[in-house]
């Protein structure tokens, strides 16, 4: 099979572009269709007047010998670098050290700094989320909503979203479909927050796993290379738990935002006035079931999935997915 395929990628999270890059590396033809406007998907920075928070990936460790090399890489071009704050974990009736525990690294000057490198060179068309996939003698196309002429044609379609809209996309016309179904995924509520003076925090991030409402605490401003803005003194990302994501999935973002500001600062025990708070909810934040295949290829429909739900819910996970995926449908 000739590598000058012309292939659709849907996604352009860290799976998707990793699938993208590694195609193109081999002189295929690649498209890739983002719904959002920046690349990254939840390896993500927000950027507001007080200054930007990575407020869904918080970092990433790397195991895998592939993903080791790319992050060396990253470092040596000043993409990446280690995390090296003091992380500890409240644990019921304990605090546990957990700063030596992983090696961990961020994207500088934040998260999104990975998809947009892994962008680079790429066709990646921003703003264009597909809702329909259809097969014709040609090829495949893709559509947007109530798009009738679609985008195409295209030899494959390789699909890097989160499960449940992948399953959605590809309904009826690969058995891939089913698998991807049968994926679950946790909410999570994030709040920024941004803060006139000190808390002086014994910590820089923390697991709280012995509280009803939130789950992660984050120092951002703290990260290596985030800048500092004038009259704030520090920058939160917070996290909130699971259970309680779900059950107030619907709730209104001040009332979140209230609530997990309330929960941090009876944490640290001292009063919280923070110059302002904001709460965004990450529908598909983890994976609660991942598929324990690396990626999902059908070869006859020339069709394909990949995403940190499958393999692990980690950056890694979704690299390698991604990676995976592109090395089978280039077969």
């Amino acid at each position: 099979m000739t590598h000058a395929r012309r292939f659709a990628v849907i996604g352009a999270g860290i799976a998707g572009l990793s699938c993208a890059r590694a195609l193109q590396d081999a002189g295929a033809t690649v498209t890739v269709f983002e719904r959002d406007l920046f690349p990254g998907g939840r390896a993500a920075t927000l950027i507001d007047d007080a200054g930007p928070y990575d407020h869904g990936a918080q970092y990433f460790t790397a195991d895998d010998d592939r993903f080791v090399a790319a992050v060396q890489r990253w470092q040596s071009e000043g993409i990446a670098q280690r995390w090296l704050g003091e992380i500890v974990a409240f644990e019921p009736g304990a605090i546990l050290d957990k700063t030596a525990s992983a090696e961990r690294f961020v994207g500088v000057p934040g998260m999104r700094r990975l998809g947009v490198y892994l962008a680079r060179g790429l066709d990646v068309r921003y703003a264009s989320p597909i809702a329909r996939v259809r097969h014709s003698p040609a090829g495949w196309y893709l559509h947007a909503d109530r798009q009738i002429e679609g985008i195409g044609p295209f030899d494959d379609v390789l699909v890097a979203v989160p499960s449940e809209p992948a399953a959605a996309l590809l309904d009826g016309l690969t058995a891939l479909a089913e698998a991807a179904r049968t994926v679950s995924w946790d909410p999570c509520w994030a709040v920024t927050v941004a803060a006139a003076h000190d808390s002086h925090a014994p910590f820089e991030g923390a697991f709280i796993n012995d509280d009803p409402i939130l789950g992660w605490a984050a120092l951002d401003s703290a990260k290596p290379k985030r800048g500092r803005v004038d009259g704030v003194a520090e920058r939160w990302v917070l996290h909130a738990r699971p259970q309680w994501s779900r059950r107030y999935f619907k709730m209104d973002e001040r009332e979140v935002s209230r609530w997990l500001v309330r929960s941090f600062a009876a944490r640290l025990r001292r009063g919280l006035h923070p110059l302002q708070a904001r709460a965004l909810m990450w529908t598909y934040a983890t994976p609660v079931n991942p598929l324990p295949q690396p990626f999902l290829w059908d070869a006859e429909q020339r069709l394909g999935m990949a995403g940190d739900w499958c393999g692990g819910p980690r950056i890694e996970g979704a690299y390698l997915s991604g990676l995976g995926l592109a090395e089978a449908a280039l077969q």
